[in-house]
């Protein structure tokens, strides 16, 4: 007898990066009619089969699969034989792909469709997963979520996209990478945005975070959350209270500072504190 299994579903979505959905299912035996989305939308099924429908083409999905579903393709993904299936699903706005593609291609007129609507490539899968689940985890600042999902969607785009540099785009100076190092720095506490970020310099977006990371080595979200720890030693030194400062340097709570803490200084807050107010 089919004993149906409990069903979820999670979704992310945010005002701070309002080009982003993330979805996360498990155990759903629900069928959807055709349809489209204006977005690009990126899917893989974690566990068990699906029946997909592209443009009159009809396949199998499976674990260690990519689905690519551009905007506006008409389609359907539903379980076979009614048993649950679980899955992820990422939808992007089109223009801001688009934005994104110019960072490998050069300017472009519109947004370029990915070549392939099923890709079998195991380690992509997993990175696509592990993203998404990172995507709707609450204790990740979005400056990590920008980041992990640019340099998967460049993979995908530079593997999957074909398109030719119609004219080059200028890109950031020294000086400009100086500004936006201070602009972190004078913001570790309101967890700023690469779109903040970028704004701030009335720059591209897209470009600040390549030519941050090869200014300094470091990625812009490392380099904020080093700046956090700094600032959070300095304050411990002084005797101040934990939480407050989990609180003031932006952390989700306690929790969570004292887990990006240790990951950085191998010792908690309290014990760090601790052997410092001692001396």
């Amino acid at each position: 007898m089919h004993l149906k299994k409990f069903y979820k579903s999670t979704f992310f979505k945010s005002k701070n990066l309002p080009y982003l959905e993330a979805r996360f299912v498990k155990n759903s035996e629900i069928h959807y009619h055709k349809h489209f989305h204006k977005t690009l939308s990126i899917g893989a099924i974690e566990e068990g089969k699906v029946s997909f429908s592209c443009q009159n083409s009809d396949t199998i999905l499976q674990p260690n699969e990519i689905v690519i579903i551009n905007p506006n393709i008409v389609h359907s993904c539903n379980p076979i034989e009614n048993e649950a299936r679980t899955y992820h699903m990422i939808y992007l706005d089109s223009l801001w792909c688009q934005n994104l593609q110019e960072t490998i291609f050069g300017r472009l007129k519109t947004y370029i469709p990915v070549s392939e609507f099923r890709i079998q490539n195991k380690s992509m899968f997993i990175e696509f997963i592990n993203l998404n689940y990172l995507l709707l985890d609450k204790n990740i600042f979005h400056l990590e979520k920008e980041e992990l999902l640019q340099n998967f969607l460049i993979k995908l785009f530079k593997e999957y996209c074909i398109e030719p540099p119609l004219y080059p785009i200028p890109l950031l100076n020294n000086n400009n990478m100086s500004l936006a190092k201070k602009y972190l720095e004078d913001n570790i506490g309101n967890n700023p945005t690469i779109k903040e970020v970028s704004e701030y310099l009335n720059f591209s977006e897209f470009h600040f975070f390549k030519i941050f990371k090869q200014a300094y080595n470091i990625s812009p979200h490392a380099f904020l959350l080093n700046q956090k720890i700094c600032k959070a030693k300095e304050l411990l030194a002084e005797g101040n209270n934990i939480v407050d400062i989990a609180y003031e340097l932006g952390f989700s709570d306690q929790s969570h500072f004292n887990r990006v803490f240790k990951y950085y200084v191998a010792s908690t807050p309290y014990e760090y504190k601790n052997s410092i107010l001692k001396k």
